[in-house]
């Protein structure tokens, strides 16, 4: 009976180690209501990938852009960089969240729901400013 008991729980530690850490039901939101919100703090960057990226004309940090399938939400992401470099996910004729860079870490904008045609942009940082280099619209 020891032998079994021992086995089974041996088993289920196994089990849970295998288990990705934050699933799907850590996702505290869905499509349109994940706009605006963080992508970690609601759970969404748990299961993200980067679907596309853009780098600045002139060179610079690289700006992915991330979707959620859980939460069916996207965002943009900037490694980090000089906070002077700003990026911002766009919805095609809708809203803009705009972001800047950190040394200390990468950056993510606030989420949209990804029902809309949406696409990552980071600005030349020339001091001219208003200059954009943008992914396509996914």
């Amino acid at each position: 009976m020891f032998k079994k008991a021992v086995g089974v729980a041996v088993a289920g530690l196994v089990m849970a180690a295998l288990l990705p850490v934050g699933t799907a039901e850590a996702a505290t939101c869905r499509g349109a209501g994940c706009t605006g919100k963080n992508p970690i703090s609601t759970g969404c960057g748990d299961d993200a990938r980067t679907i596309d990226t853009i780098s600045p004309a002139g060179g610079g940090p690289v700006v992915e852009l991330r979707n959620s399938a859980t939460c069916s939400a996207a965002w943009a992401r900037i490694e980090k960089a000089n906070s002077n470099w700003r990026f911002k996910i766009e919805i095609k004729g809708g809203a803009s969240y705009l972001a800047n860079a950190s040394l200390d870490r990468q950056v993510p904008t606030a989420m949209v729901g990804s029902s809309n045609a949406y696409q990552a942009c980071v600005e030349q940082y020339d001091g001219a400013g208003g200059s954009w280099s943008c992914t396509g619209w996914h």
